[in-house]
């Protein structure tokens, strides 16, 4: 059935509006402005539960890692990774992304950047880059917000507290002594107020060092939350090495 109109042209003719009209309308509008919109469909595909933040030991590094340091590491805990994680699901790695890491960001972020997240294997600002970009593309990547925020908030995290102090006010001092997981896991706790993760490496003897400590932090970036409390890959009780260490000239 259909209605001409008022002024009809013999040749027109004016069928009646569908129902919900409005409503197709309105969501077709929507549709093509999400099409538009590469951000708004970047961040709805890679939802995440939590940030992981990971603090490397630069001297356990050079121990697991022999010829892989430069010749002078900082003696504190520096950035390995942050990583959006869900909680039962793959890790979320080199998702595609319409936003690309710009050498504004790291420059404004240099000295920063130098301090805090190194590069162990050299000291040289732009022989560097080439970490900060990797990291972007690998985990940045799936964090559904900008290359600033991602650099800024691993920053802010990681001057928040300093592990190492943390751990030596406990008795835990890096001079190639072992200890034992849990005491290193109940220290933070207690430090911080939440639990970490830590991680251990071992080196070509079957030596067993503490290699990282992991942070969750919730999905704002700014506030630390729990992690599982976990002792990862240590088989034994972890050594916590000094600058130079020879796992020969181990006390224990």
């Amino acid at each position: 059935m259909y209605t001409w109109s008022r002024n009809h042209n013999p040749n027109l003719v004016k069928f009646p509006k569908p129902k919900n009209y409005n409503m197709r309308k309105f969501l077709l509008i929507f549709l093509f402005l999400e099409i538009l919109n590469p951000e708004a469909q970047y961040s709805n595909a890679h939802p995440f539960d939590y940030l992981e933040l990971a603090l490397r030991w630069p001297n356990s590094y050079c121990v697991t890692h022999e010829g892989g340091c430069r010749q002078i590491v900082p003696q504190y805990f520096t950035i390995s990774y942050l990583r959006p994680m869900k909680r039962d699901g793959p890790d979320m790695q080199y998702c595609p992304t319409p936003t690309s890491l710009q050498n504004t960001t790291i420059e404004t972020n240099k000295n920063d950047l130098l301090l805090f997240w190194p590069d162990l294997s050299t000291d040289n600002f732009i022989e560097s880059k080439s970490l900060w970009r990797d990291q972007w593309k690998k985990f940045g990547s799936c964090y559904n917000m900008m290359p600033d925020d991602y650099f800024t908030y691993a920053l802010n995290n990681r001057k928040r507290n300093d592990l190492k102090r943390i751990l030596t006010n406990a008795g835990i001092v890096a001079r190639g002594n072992s200890y034992p997981s849990h005491r290193i896991l109940g220290t933070f706790r207690r430090t911080l107020g939440v639990n970490v993760n830590i991680v251990c490496e071992p080196d070509r003897s079957g030596n067993f060092y503490l290699a990282e400590v992991h942070q969750c932090i919730d999905v704002s970036g700014t506030i630390p939350i729990d992690c599982e409390n976990k002792a990862r890959g240590c088989d034994d009780d972890p050594i916590f090495p000094y600058t130079g260490f020879q796992p020969d000239n181990n006390p224990k």
